[in-house]
Formats: C-alpha cells, structure tokens, sequence
C-alpha cells in the first residue's frame, strides 16, 4: 500500500474517531424502573433500579439520588412524610451508602469516596418505604406521584413504573394517567398497559432530557386504604408544624413571664388629682424635670441644660452661619444658681477656658462631660423617683432567644426563616433608631429612618407571603415586638416618683393652658418676656415649647419691632433667631442644638392528580447526579 494512502486512510480514520467521540462519551440514564406498592396502611414501597452509563465526567464514584420530605400539599400547607432506606446495590451486590440531609429531604450518595468507577454501564437498585403520600378525597383515593422526579443531571433514555395497588383492588375499578416534561408541563407521552392482580405499568414513549420527569396518577374506590385517625391526624399536625407550635409556646410563655415581671415592679402607683402649677416643683432643673418624665437620659436632656445655663446668665450660645456651635463664659454672672448637673458641665466643658466649640474634634470631652452629667442625674433620682427595672427584662430576652433558635432548628429550611427575620429584626432596630432621632429633634432625618424601616418590613412581609415559613417570621415579629414593649412598660415611678410627676404634670398644664391675655398683662413687656425666657427651657424639657412661646406671640411681635427694645434673647446668637418668626425660636434652636450635642459627641468615622395535575407534581420526585 503506497505510503501516501496508507496516511490518507489513517487521517480519515482518526478525524471519524474524534469526531465521533463525544458521543460515545456521553453520560446518561439508560433505563429507570420503578416497582410501587401501596399497602391498605397508606405506607408505599419503592424499588427503583437506574441503569446509567459512567464516563468518568459527573459519575466518578458513583451517582447520588434526591428524596423530598417535605411539600407543600393542595391547601398550602407544610406536610413532611417518612422516608426509610431499605437497601442499596450496584449490579446486583450490596454498595457502600451515605445520607445526608437536604432544606427539603435527604439525598443519598452511592459509592464510596476513595473508590474511582471504571467508564462502563452500571444498575444501581434503591428499596426504600415512605408514608404521607396518597390523597384522600369525598369519592375516591390516589396516589400523585413523580417518579423520576425532575432535577436529573442526565437525559433519561428510557422510563417505566408499575402500580401495585392496594390488596382487594381490582384494575377494572381504578383509573390512571400519567404526565410528562419539564415541572408544571402536561405532556402525555406515554402508554399504559393494565396488568393482572391489581397492577398497572406506565412506560415513556419519548426520551426525556435532563430537567424533565415523568410523573403517573393512580386513583380507586374509598375503602380499601385506612385514612388517617384523628389522633393521628394531631401528631401529623404537630410533626408538619413543629416549628409553628414551638414558636408560639416560647412567644406566650415570654408574655407570661413579662406580665409577671410588670406586675411586680412594672405597674405604676395610683396617680393623684394634677393641679395647674405656677413653678415647677421643688426647685427642679430643666434637665431634671425631662430625666424624670421620660425615666430616662437622651440627648434633648443636655441640650435642655445648655439652654437653662444661658437663660440664667452662666453661658451665652452662638450659632454661626458656617453651622458652628460655640458656647462663651457669660459675664453677667446672673444670681440664679446652677443646679448640681448644670454645675457638672459648666465644670467639664468651661473650667479653664472662656469659650468651647461643640466639634467633633472634642468628641472625647462632650462624650465625657454628658456621661457624667448623665451619670450625676442618675445619682440624685433613678431608684429614688424611677427604676428602670432592666434586669427584669434579661429573662424574657434568653427565652426570646431560645425559642427563635428552636424555631429554627425544628424548621428543615433555618435559611429561608434566617433570610426573612433577620431583615424584620432590622427594621424594628431602624424604628427604634427612628424613634430616638426624632426624639432629638433631627425630624428629618427620622422621617428617612423611618420609612425605610416601613418599606423595607413590608416588602419582607410581602415575599414572606410566598414562603412556607409565613407564621415563623410571624413569630420573630411578635417576639422582637413584645420585647421592645415592655422595654419601655418595665419602667416604673416609685410612689415619691409618682407624686413629684402629677407635679410636673401639673405645671406642663399651666404652660399649656395658661391664658393669653392673663399673660399679657402680668407687668410690664420687659417682665413678661423675662417670663418667657425662664420657663421657656422647661417647655422644651416637656415639649409644650410651641404652645408656650405662642402664648407671648403678641408681645415678641412688638418687642422685636419696637426700635427702643429690638427684643432678642441677650444669651444667645446665631441663625435660630428670626426676628419674622420669633416664636418658633425655640423649636429651631433646641432642634439644632439637640443635633448637634449628638454629632458632636460621635467620633468622626464612626389539587388532584386527574385535574390539574403536571410533570413534577405529587409526591416523590427529586433527581439526583453523579458524584
């Protein structure tokens, strides 16, 4: 044979080869047989024999195959069935097997990890038993089954199932159909040929790629299968619900415990008959009055200090048009004493200096000076007029958190319940932080707070509408929810509390109630705007500074336009002062100094199968790969 031949031939006979290759290579499953018997109990066996050709891409080891036991049934509702592996071989002889545990079932991997499969054709034989899976109906009872399931890795070249139905059955009485296709589709390519002894076999006519599945429908007359008792009916509810039952046992058992720690030390003493005040009560402080309203320190509590150290001639505030805040020794040295917290900051802040800028470069010393401004009201009135009772809520927050873990655990998807209440527990941290920013007077920026919390809760909510896990992050609400109530519930006055509060109250009503035109004529303008100026930090302690500076409207109006007086507060300059709006003065300045206390204080960078029925459908299904 000539040389140049003998090349030609062996080139074309190599292209053919290479060419042809892929298709020799590919893996696949030839055959899947499945064998299903349905016992008078409910109970069904499985034998599935799957025939697959191995060419050392996905299946190495072996393959592994997907049980769910977990579905949603034609109600919505959660069910979890029984799964129990039988037995497992490989051409005929017993193979190694592991389980291993799935959202939504197990998956068993066949094979043994240091073993390689050789490239070849391998029957793999699983006999497994599962419960929960026939459907009970007024005229009739079914099996809706899937039985390649749908998430195969490989095509699936040929498919049968046989029906055993259950003992006493006859063929003649039952009815069948079968899907085919992808997961929702309604193909039917398929033949079924009834058989003796009460069985049936479904085989495919057409190939199915991988993502399709085959799924067959059996239904009989009623009285041949045991429905469910009632108490077994219960245990069923209880098994598909477990996580619901827990979460809601661990949500009333941390309201009881809360009711009873609130009625211990939580419940407030009888309130007395509230009198209109004239002074507030024993010579209390701005400062004072708010920490004790509110059982509590926040930052409008310092800036109420700042604002009562100005009025009385100790400090002199100015605001500049570049947004900086600077506080000056006063020269009047006015008479009126500080009280013991206005001595703490006027010590900390201008001891040794005759001005200090509320900057964030002086984080350190503002965050110094307010905690011991806080820490000296502490003293002198929580536990003597409040208790906050804190260490009473340490119990309810471990069982909250005991039962948001056993939710979880009991729960076979902990991700997706994670997935939506870690963004409902965010929200709520975002409306307390709301609520605290508005509380400061920064109202815009709460407002921004606020309506993401709002937006980003309800659309949680909405997606949790679609999920199966609903009433768990129902639970999560519920248990974040009622934590931050009696959060603010546990606080409590003592009796010395209460009654120096129907105190307050009583003078918050004057600054409400009091007349007009009484006001007006108390003295002369020079008088009654001193009034205004010595109460004015209290009705900002009560956050009645509106209606109070709208009491004197009249008179600031004058005094700001009389040439001889041109009224403005001697202690403070800056752009909070309008002389066109003079009595929203306070508003702006307590908001603006409020804010800035805070920012100053912070470091910077700081259906049935036969209607409605589909491939993919039913119970059984999964798929599996090579491993």
């Amino acid at each position: 044979m000539p040389d140049g031949f003998r090349r030609l031939l062996t080139g074309t006979l190599l292209s053919v080869f290479f060419l042809s290759s892929p298709c020799i290579g590919e893996e696949k499953i030839r055959q899947f047989s499945s064998l299903i018997e349905i016992h008078t109990d409910g109970g069904l066996t499985i034998t599935e024999k799957i025939t697959v050709l191995a060419e050392g891409d996905k299946i190495r080891r072996g393959i592994y195959r997907d049980f769910p036991t977990r579905y949603k049934d034609r109600s919505g509702k959660t069910k979890t069935v029984g799964f129990q592996l039988l037995d497992v071989k490989r051409d005929g002889k017993s193979e190694p097997f592991r389980l291993e545990n799935l959202t939504n079932g197990v998956r068993v991997y066949i094979g043994r990890k240091d073993h390689f499969l050789p490239s070849g054709q391998y029957s793999y034989e699983l006999i497994y038993q599962t419960d929960r899976q026939l459907g009970f109906f007024e005229d009739h009872d079914e099996l809706y089954w899937n039985v390649t399931g749908n998430d195969w890795d490989f095509a699936i070249d040929q498919a049968d199932a046989t029906v055993r139905l259950p003992a006493g059955v006859a063929t003649q009485h039952a009815e069948f159909t079968a899907y085919t296709g992808i997961k929702g589709e309604t193909g039917r390519d398929y033949r079924l040929e009834t058989l003796a002894d009460g069985q049936a076999r479904f085989e495919i006519t057409r190939p199915l790629p991988p993502g399709s599945g085959f799924t067959i429908v059996a239904g009989w007359p009623k009285g041949f299968v045991a429905e469910p008792a009632t108490h077994q009916r219960l245990s069923y509810f209880l098994e598909d619900n477990l996580a619901l039952v827990v979460g809601f046992s661990g949500f009333f058992l941390v309201v009881l415990y809360f009711m009873y720690a609130w009625s211990r030390v939580g419940r407030d003493p009888a309130r007395g008959t509230v009198f209109p005040r004239f002074e507030p009560p024993n010579d209390l402080s701005p400062a004072s009055v708010r920490y004790i309203m509110r059982m509590g320190f926040d930052s409008r509590v310092f800036s109420t200090a700042l604002i009562s150290m100005a009025v009385k001639g100790r400090i002199r505030i100015e605001e500049s048009e570049s947004k900086k805040t600077i506080i000056h020794r006063d020269e009047v040295q006015d008479e009126t004493p500080l009280s013991f917290g206005e001595q703490v900051i006027f010590k900390k802040l201008l001891a040794n200096q005759e001005s200090f800028e509320l900057d964030k470069s002086q984080h350190k010393k503002i965050r110094s000076t307010r905690d011991a401004f806080k820490m000296r009201l502490e003293g002198e009135y929580h536990r003597h007029f409040f208790f906050k009772n804190r260490r009473w809520l340490i119990p309810g927050i471990l069982i909250s958190m005991l039962t948001i873990i056993a939710v979880v655990m009991t729960n076979s998807d902990p991700q997706t319940i994670l997935g939506l209440g870690i963004p409902v527990l965010v929200m709520f941290v975002f409306l307390f932080a709301a609520r605290s920013i508005w509380q400061q007077g920064r109202w815009f920026h709460a407002i921004i707070f606020g309506v993401i919390a709002i937006v980003s809760g309800l659309s949680n909510i909405a997606f949790a509408l679609f999920s199966s896990n609903l009433i768990v992050v129902l639970i999560l609400v519920l248990l974040v929810g009622v934590n931050f109530l009696f959060y603010a519930l546990m606080k409590a006055p003592t009796r010395a509390g209460q009654k120096i509060i129907d105190e307050i109250e009583g003078f918050k009503k004057y600054l409400v109630t009091a007349e007009k035109n009484r006001l007006n004529t108390i003295g002369s303008v020079d008088e009654q705007l001193l009034l205004f100026e010595k109460y004015l930090p209290y009705a900002l302690a009560l956050d009645v500074d509106q209606e109070w500076s709208e009491k004197f409207s009249d008179v600031l109006d004058k005094a700001v336009a009389s040439s001889e007086q041109n009224y403005r507060p001697s202690w403070y300059h800056g752009r909070s002062w309008n002389t066109r709006n003079p009595v929203g003065f306070a508003k702006s300045l307590s908001r603006s100094l409020s804010s800035t206390v805070v920012s100053a204080g912070t470091a910077p960078g700081s259906s049935s199968g036969f209607s409605g029925g589909s491939s993919g459908g039913g119970g059984g299904g999964g798929g599996g790969g090579g491993w």
